[in-house]
């Protein structure tokens, strides 16, 4: 008798120091409560993500970017509202960078973020703890500074990894030798502009891995002088290997009312993948270029309809409108415009290449 009250009074102080412990561990508990996305200023982005409980150290944090996706884990806190939509918002500044943000929990008790981005990030991160300010109505925080030019030293240099692995992309600037395409008020020519932004954007695509042809690198017709239209885009159709990932038309728009502004982009009738490059393309474009949208939209141009890959064709602007044929003429736009092409691409990889 005497053994089994023994027995008894260990399992009850056992049960008891359990409990203690296991109160202790949920009173500790970190719980995420809110992430929220906004512009700082026009190169940086921040990300909050709130959070009640036990303090986090930033040894409990670890980022990394991968194929466009800047994931951070955190250690010890548990994912709570942020794994709901409700939880996670994305403010009209931040928008331009960040697409959407998914919340899960991650094993030994943890919480996994992936934080989707419109574009390849070459910037700095630095990742800091804040205290709660009750002035602001704010908990602790993470806070996620994303500057696209750090100046300071304590800035770590995060690197888009996108490879692209050796896809072929041709790109196909419009027009060129006998055939100057549009030309604007002071004599600005459409064969000209596509030519310097699609040279840009092979710099750009080639660099982050991609195999890219040209259908011309100078100014010359494809074919040959006075062939007929359909001989002219046929050979540049005909640049494609039958491997080809991508085709991308590059042009300037023209009209007779001055006026007229803004980008499209096109895609053939019924080309699903198509019309998803062809939108990839024109958010980049506006994104970057920052011209009004004239929108994504089907047509039956050649060497879309020909072309044995998806195929889109863009109008950078109207080099008809002096504004605009201005900017085109740009070298400094040019490089805008080529990179909007080259985060478009990298987008319709790192997304599947599919609907």
């Amino acid at each position: 008798m005497i053994l089994l009250k023994r027995l008894l009074t260990c399992f009850t102080l056992i049960l008891i120091l359990t409990c203690a412990a296991t109160g202790n561990a949920f009173a500790k508990s970190t719980e995420l409560t809110q992430i929220n996305a906004f512009d700082v200023d026009k190169e940086t982005v921040r990300i909050e993500i709130s959070y009640n409980g036990a303090p986090l150290d930033l040894g409990d944090i670890t980022t990394d970017i991968k194929n466009g996706v800047l994931n951070v884990a955190i250690k010890n806190a548990m994912p709570g509202r942020v794994n709901r939509l409700s939880g996670i918002r994305i403010q009209a500044g931040a928008q331009d960078l960040v697409e959407k943000i998914f919340a899960g929990k991650e094993k030994n008790y943890g919480t996994s973020i992936q934080i989707y981005l419109y574009s390849t990030f070459n910037g700095g991160l630095k990742v800091s703890l804040e205290p709660a300010d009750s002035s602001e109505k704010k908990s602790d925080r993470i806070v996620l500074d994303m500057k696209m030019n750090p100046a300071q030293d304590d800035w770590a240099t995060l690197n888009g990894d996108f490879h692209g692995d050796g896809k072929i992309i041709v790109l196909d600037p419009g027009h060129g030798g006998s055939d100057t395409g549009a030309v604007g008020p002071t004599g600005v020519t459409e064969k000209a502009v596509s030519l310097a932004v699609s040279l840009k954007a092979q710099k750009l695509l080639n660099a982050a891995g991609y195999n890219v042809i040209m259908t011309r690198t100078t100014d010359i017709d494809v074919a040959a002088p006075g062939v007929p239209d359909a001989t002219e885009l046929q050979a540049r159709v005909d640049k494609s290997p039958p491997n080809t990932d991508i085709f991308i038309s590059v042009h300037c728009n023209a009209f007779s009312n001055t006026h007229a502004h803004g980008v499209e982009t096109y895609h053939a009738p019924g080309a699903v993948k198509g019309a998803r490059l062809a939108r990839l393309l024109n958010e980049e474009l506006l994104r970057l270029g920052g011209l009004e949208n004239r929108g994504t939209k089907p047509a039956r141009f050649y060497v879309m309809t020909h072309s044995k890959c998806p195929a889109s064709l863009i109008e950078l602007g109207f080099i008809t409108n002096p504004r605009e044929e201005k900017l085109l003429a740009s070298e400094d736009y040019q490089q805008k415009l080529a990179q909007a092409i080259t985060n478009a691409v990298n987008r319709y990889f790192n997304q599947g290449g599919s609907d």
